[in-house]
């Protein structure tokens, strides 16, 4: 899903926002309803009222941006850095009041066809300049007025944005090195641990060395975790320990019904959420990633296709829709965000999952999404 984004008045106005801006217990949380749409608020800045107008309408309080990262580059985009900042302090008066913010790092390269390997992680993403990157990104976004949560990097078991070899040992480092940078500038700015995709991608005769690793699997690998979720001899808690505020999961499933879940458990689709709540707790007790982040879990991506292989009808994608929702309440996800208000307005985008076409017509889920509460 990633390609393609007070002055004080008075004591009291100060009280409220505070209050908006702590997050709310576990047994009380509200899934925080949220809305992503890169193409309109950043790709096309001319259509950033019409998104923020749209999202009021729905009560959309939860919006997300991806920025792009190419392994070197010590600077995010200054235009993606504009349509962010642009479009986050024109969202509180539309009622969002937080933000996720998800770099991505995406090449073929490094998930070669055929029987190459590919490089290594560690070969194609520098840390020393992914510390500069995430640290100029934080300090320009840490004045806008709604709260931030970063997820360090985008679908890191994907690997085509973490190279399998030594993927998940670089991801943990690039993870820790994120939290640190960001609350250095940002003290208040969460830092979110995953960004997992829901399932491993089956190895095919192109890709004979898989294209991504089931979420749970990843998990362990980070953690250094043997399958029933305890340390594996040799491994120390200081070195595997990941730093987080709470985890982030893009859960969606295409054509699958919501409600059925999937055999293996380390699939963390939206149907088998609470295998995945299980075991982060599970982790949780081997001290390398805390109790409190993995009782904080936020939906980051779901979506169902309208183009494509994995199309469902409009009919289908409403009914899927509330399904899933009542899954994020009972499970107390703290967020929940569709991926795409609109349909790319460039017709070589392949991902189509907007709940209107790309001229604003509404479909079915759309009014189906803005009665969620």
């Amino acid at each position: 899903m990633t390609k393609h984004r007070t002055t004080m008045a008075a004591l009291a106005t100060t009280t409220i926002t505070a209050l908006a801006l702590t997050p709310a217990s576990p047994a009380s949380a509200k899934v925080a309803k949220g809305l992503q749409d890169q193409d309109m608020t950043v790709n096309h800045p001319g259509l950033r009222a019409t998104f923020l107008t749209e999202a009021q309408s729905a009560k959309v309080s939860m919006t997300r941006f991806n920025t792009r990262w190419d392994g070197r580059a010590t600077e995010p985009s200054l235009e993606q850095v504009v349509g962010i900042q642009a479009t986050a302090n024109a969202a509180r008066a539309h009622g969002i009041t937080s933000m996720v913010i998800a770099p991505y790092a995406n090449s073929a390269d490094w998930n070669p066809r055929g029987r190459k390997k590919g490089p290594t992680a560690a070969s194609k993403l520098s840390r020393t300049r992914y510390k500069k990157y995430i640290r100029s990104l934080a300090t320009s976004l840490k004045d806008l007025p709604i709260t931030k949560y970063y997820a360090p990097i985008n679908e890191p078991n994907w690997y085509r944005n973490m190279p399998k070899r030594g993927g998940a040992a670089h991801y943990r480092r690039l993870h820790n090195i994120a939290y640190d940078e960001i609350k250095k500038v940002d003290k208040k700015a969460k830092v979110l641990f995953g960004e997992l995709a829901p399932y491993g991608r089956k190895r095919t005769k192109n890709y004979p060395h898989g294209q991504s690793i089931d979420p749970g699997d990843f998990v362990r690998d980070v953690l250094g975790l043997k399958s029933n979720w305890k340390p594996k001899r040799g491994t120390k808690r200081s070195t595997y320990r990941i730093k987080a505020d709470g985890v982030s999961l893009h859960t969606y499933d295409f054509k699958a019904n919501p409600n059925k879940k999937r055999k293996d458990r380390d699939q963390w689709t939206q149907a088998n959420l609470g295998y995945a709540k299980s075991d982060l707790r599970k982790a949780a007790r081997t001290k390398r990633i805390s109790s409190s982040a993995v009782k904080r879990i936020y939906l980051t991506e779901f979506a169902y296709k309208n183009a494509g292989s994995d199309r469902i009808s409009e009919s289908r994608a409403r009914t899927y829709l509330k399904r899933a929702w009542k899954i994020a309440e009972k499970q107390k996800a703290r967020a929940f965000i569709w991926y795409q208000l609109r349909d790319p307005q460039s017709d070589d985008e392949i991902w189509r999952s907007g709940l209107q076409e790309k001229d604003g017509t509404p479909r079915k889920a759309w009014s189906t999404f803005r009665g969620l509460k």
